[in-house]
Order: structure tokens, then sequence, then C-alpha cells
């Protein structure tokens, strides 16, 4: 049976498959068809991860040195942290392909651990956004008035500790060798998009009608734009890997080097997902059909208001 997860993407003359006992990847022997054709596609996945290093840290840099904050803006900081973090962890997971630098230590436990708790929290922060502007659109006055003041640092701190607690307690269980007909890291992505992905999916339908049918503010309708652009890439880009890690976990999949290629394709994926929101934020801010020569920081700051207009703090 197969035990993959987000960082198992190996396929290569002498590769690193996936360990079943404590999740982490250990030495084989198999050669793919075409070694030339997986490792363009672990370059093209290593320039997905550069340009999200550049996005993601420049977000972290605005939002958290340069911006003063508010309670949207917040959940977008700790998004960018996590998929920041993600993407670091993939980079890391594919120079330990060719150099088996990590070995099957702690260190090694530790960076799949780390992968599985950014992948996760960006799904738990991805469902806190869409919440939080449904409940902005449908309840604009106790948005306004009522919300409390320190409520999205506080679900912040919240997700972390469950991305936290929900990955030890699964590491728990393999190390302890815990006896399960299923995979305990399936179970836990098996868990996380019932509960995310129909929060996601309901909320991303209610913006997609205030956008295109209901909104007449402009201002009001260009941020909710850029909130739905990012739900629907997310489902589109993050949902292939969850659908990937349970079936992988819950059904007898025998590896083979196919199997290694969609892996990698899917992990790409994943890594345009936790890249493109930067790109999304960017293109929504800069005025429509001119030639706007504002720095990120001013369209962000222009952008990012809008929640105080609408109702945010």
């Amino acid at each position: 049976m197969m035990n993959s997860s987000l960082g198992d993407l190996d396929a290569t003359e002498n590769y690193y498959g996936y360990n079943d006992t404590i999740d982490s990847f250990e030495y084989t022997e198999e050669m793919p068809p075409s070694v030339l054709g997986w490792i363009a596609l672990i370059g093209i996945t290593l320039m997905a991860c550069c340009i999200g290093f550049m996005g993601n840290g420049y977000i972290i840099w605005l939002l958290g040195f340069q911006m003063k904050r508010n309670h949207f803006t917040t959940f977008i900081l700790h998004l960018a942290i996590a998929d920041f973090g993600f993407l670091t962890s993939v980079v890391i997971h594919n120079i330990h392909i060719f150099t088996y630098f990590l070995g099957h230590g702690i260190l090694n436990i530790f960076c799949a651990s780390f992968c599985h708790m950014m992948y996760i929290n960006s799904y738990f922060l991805m469902t806190a956004i869409s919440i939080d502007r449904c409940v902005a659109v449908l309840f604009p006055i106790w948005h306004h008035c009522s919300r409390p003041k320190h409520l999205s640092p506080a679900i912040c701190v919240i997700l972390w500790t469950s991305s936290f607690l929900l990955v030890g307690i699964v590491n728990i269980m393999k190390l302890s060798k815990v006896t399960v007909d299923y995979s305990p890291f399936g179970f836990l992505f098996l868990v996380t998009a019932i509960l995310c992905l129909p929060l996601i999916t309901l909320s991303t339908v209610a913006l997609f009608i205030k956008v295109c049918l209901k909104s007449n503010q402009k201002n009001q309708g260009r941020l909710l734009l850029m909130i739905l652009i990012t739900l629907l890439c997310f489902l589109t880009l993050a949902f292939p890997l969850s659908v990937f890690v349970v079936i992988a976990n819950f059904f007898s999949i025998e590896i083979d080097p196919e199997l290694r290629y969609w892996e990698t394709r899917i992990i790409l994926i994943s890594c345009l997902n936790s890249s493109i929101n930067p790109v999304i934020y960017f293109l929504v801010g800069r005025k429509k059909g001119a030639r706007s020569k504002e720095s990120m920081k001013v369209l962000l700051q222009k952008l990012f208001k809008e929640t105080e207009v609408t109702g945010g703090r």
C-alpha cells in the first residue's frame, strides 16, 4: 500500500521512496521511463517555488512590517506564511532527493511534518477567509459594528495550534506503530477536506453571486473579485493533492514510475497554488487598462483598504 504525502514525489535513476513506518524517505532502486522528463518537472516546480518565495516573502514583509493590518489582512499575512512554509518544504524535499541530506532521523520527520502542517493550515486559513467575506457580505452591519476587535488574530492562533496538534497526533500514531486499517495521514487529509471544502465551495458560490449579479459598488466588487479568484484557484489547484493523498492511502496502489510522474505533476500544481496569490493581488489591485507605476505596497494599501470601507477593521 502506498503511503503518500505532500512531499512524496520521487522518481530518478536511484530515488528515495516513502517509508511507510515513519513517513520519511528511504533509498530504493528503480528506473523510471524518462529521468530527463522527471527532472524537467522538478525544475519547473523549483521555478514555481522561487516565484512563490519572492511573492509571498514580499507580502509577508509588507503586511508584517510596512502596513497597518486590519482583520482581513491578518488572514492574508498568515496565508502567505503558510504558503511560504509549504514551498520551503517542497524545495527541501527536492534537494533531499538528490543529496539524501535528511537521512532517516528526526530532521526527516520534522521536515515532513512541517510540510503537512503548512499545507493543512492553508486549508484552514482559506476557509476562514471565505467565511469572513461571506459574513461581511451577508451581514455587513454586524461585521462593521459588532465584530470583536481581536477575532482574526485569535482565529489564526487557533488554526495554527490545531494544525500543529493534528499533525503531532498523527506522528505519534505513526511512531507508536498504532495498527489501523488506513494511513493516519490519509485520514487526516480526508477529514480536512471534508471539513473545509464544503465551506469554501459554498462561500465561493455566494461571493460569485455577489460579484456577478449584485455588486454595484466598484471598490467592493474589486475586493470581492480578488477573493473570488483566490478561492477558485485554491479549489482548482489545491484540491487535486488532497484527492491524490486520500486515494493513495485508502486504496492498495502499487508504486510505479507512472504514478511517480503523477505525484510530481500534482505537487507542481500545489506549488502553483501557493505561488499565485501575490500575483492575483497585484493584477486585481492595479487599475484596469492604465499604465500605473504604483508600487506593490500602494496597490495593496488601496485594495485592502476596501475592507475598512466594506466593514472590516
